[in-house]
């Protein structure tokens, strides 16, 4: 456009207007504008799907150790029962649970998840966003503004009995539940490297969620590992809230004759850092059904992955900045003693 340097008061105030109209109206379009489609592709047979029902009928068709790339937004409530990929393309790809049920259930076989963000999973049952009932590997992937509702638990993620997750590079936040805001972990196993779990909030339960002396409130924003076993590796747990108890993490153990935990350990290794946690009662950033059970990796083959039994980088992390405490009852983590 040709712009003349010397225009009359109301010329330029007309052409003024007319430039700030415009932007307006390509602010307002791109504000608006809808999310790219959903289509996938299976790598192996090369087939594509487009549409609504695109990735529905990719996972149908696909036999097992099938991926299915994935491009725009997918809305629906996705089930996988055998081993298969799911490996978004674009920084934007999503499944999108269009807060008519939960967004991705695991039945069968190890499922991968890469490079997706998984969201708007609303479900009165177990797991929001994603349930796992197998083996699921996420790598690179947001799961955020989940919900399983105020009497059940896992708003983000439900590891389910004998199940496996592997989280990588990967974010769980801005999930709610009545217990475990953002990933609840029953009598299952737990990989955490690079990931972050932040912002979830277990929002108080009235049937449900933990109780005591015959009350029920509401525990673990962010994690609740229930007679599992957790790994965290250089990861982080913050700013999550429980209107009760285990703002960051709640562990639930059994020990044997000696004392010793036989399940629901916790192993913090690496850079690993639970802060800035608050619960409205006890363990603002820990709290523990029994004083024994979270564990502060040393380097040495004693700390364990869980699932992949790699030895665990010794733990330089912190419990610090939690609300009303660190963790209760007080715990010796390592040579950390963490109490109020």
């Amino acid at each position: 456009m040709r712009i003349l340097r010397k225009r009359s008061a109301f010329g330029l105030a007309a052409f003024t207007a007319g430039l700030a109209a415009a932007t307006a109206g390509l602010v307002a379009s791109a504000a608006v504008a809808a999310p790219a489609p959903c289509q996938t592709k299976n790598v192996r047979t090369g087939i594509e799907y487009k549409g609504a029902s695109a990735l529905a009928n990719a996972i149908t068709a696909a036999a097992s150790g099938d991926t299915i790339n994935i491009w725009g937004t997918c809305y629906g409530n996705f089930r996988v029962n055998q081993d298969l990929t799911l490996n978004g393309q674009g920084k934007n790809a999503t499944l999108d649970g269009n807060r008519q049920g939960r967004v991705l259930r695991i039945g069968g076989g190890t499922v991968t998840v890469r490079d997706l963000t998984i969201t708007n999973g609303q479900t009165t049952s177990l797991g929001g966003g994603i349930y796992v009932g197998t083996a699921a590997v996420l790598i690179n992937v947001r799961v955020t503004g989940n919900s399983a509702g105020t009497n059940n638990f896992g708003g983000g993620i439900e590891a389910d009995f004998h199940s496996s997750v592997t989280l990588v590079d990967s974010t769980v936040s801005g999930n709610t539940a009545g217990g475990s805001g953002g990933i609840d972990m029953f009598m299952a196993k737990a990989s955490l490297t690079n990931s972050t779990v932040s912002g979830n909030h277990a929002t108080g339960a009235t049937t449900d969620g933990c109780a005591f002396g015959g009350t029920i409130y509401s525990c673990a924003g962010g994690i609740w590992n229930y007679h599992g076993t957790l790994a965290l590796t250089n990861s982080v747990v913050s700013a999550n809230t429980a209107a009760y108890r285990a703002g960051g993490i709640r562990n639930d153990a059994t020990l044997d004759g000696g004392g010793n935990p036989t399940d629901g350990i916790t192993i913090l290794s690496g850079t690993t850092k639970i802060n800035s946690n608050t619960a409205g009662d006890q363990g603002g950033g820990i709290w523990a059904n029994v004083a024994k059970g979270i564990f502060a990796a040393d380097g040495t083959a004693t700390y364990a992955d869980p699932i992949t039994a790699a030895t665990l980088p010794a733990w330089t992390g912190s419990v610090m900045g939690n609300t009303p405490d660190q963790c209760f009852p007080a715990v010796t983590i390592g040579s950390t003693a963490c109490g109020t």
